[in-house]
């Protein structure tokens, strides 16, 4: 039985705007808010059974806009949330740059497997480690809505960890400004094996 997940990244926040915040909780911008509005237009001629989002309020609001559209509650879900950024949560990626150049020249270097498991800083998520648990929850969902047609809002972290293991990309060949904001993977569960079927807004090297 065909299970089907529609991967959404958020709207553009204003931790985008200044300068791509790592993790905290910023909020949509004016330009986000219009982007999810335009989304939910797509949407609209779309089957969606439920709706879920990170509990992150740029994550939650994208996702109420296209529920409300298509009249479907909105669930959080923290499994689905960007990857915890420790002692750099809140920083810019100039700030990581800065204090942490070494780390990001050398993960162009290492190996997938090393990539997935790679930290800038000790206190962080890696993507393995978000994987898992997005992963988890994955299992959760469609165990639940089982043979459904679900959209869940989560973040650019979150999908780069996904299209890498599902093997869409390298993280090389995935560099910044790889998934825009609203940017959707939609990922098809079959015989509990993830397949990704579609893309929207997302480039590769």
């Amino acid at each position: 039985m065909k299970t089907t997940l529609y991967i959404v990244r958020h709207g553009e926040s204003e931790g985008n705007v200044q300068g791509d915040i790592f993790g905290a909780d910023p909020p949509l911008t004016e330009k986000g808010i219009h982007q999810a509005q335009a989304l939910s237009l797509i949407f609209e001629s779309k089957i969606l059974h439920h709706v879920y989002a990170s509990s992150l309020k740029r994550a939650h609001k994208t996702a109420q806009i296209i529920a409300d559209k298509k009249g479907l509650p909105v669930s959080l879900h923290e499994g689905i949330r960007e990857r915890h950024f420790g002692s750099l949560e809140g920083k810019t990626g100039a700030y990581g740059k800065e204090h942490h150049g070494l780390a990001y020249e050398k993960f162009n270097t290492v190996s997938a497997v090393e990539q997935m498991n790679w930290k800038v800083v000790p206190d962080m998520e890696s993507f393995g480690e978000a994987l898992k648990r997005v992963l988890k929850a994955f299992d959760e969902i469609t165990h639940t809505h089982k043979g459904k047609t679900l959209l869940l809002v989560s973040h650019a972290n979150v999908m780069l960890s996904l299209l890498a293991h599902l093997q869409f990309a390298t993280f090389n060949e995935m560099p910044q400004g790889t998934i825009q904001n609203t940017a959707y993977i939609k990922i098809e569960k079959n015989d509990d094996v993830y397949s990704i079927t579609e893309t929207q807004g997302i480039t590769k090297k």
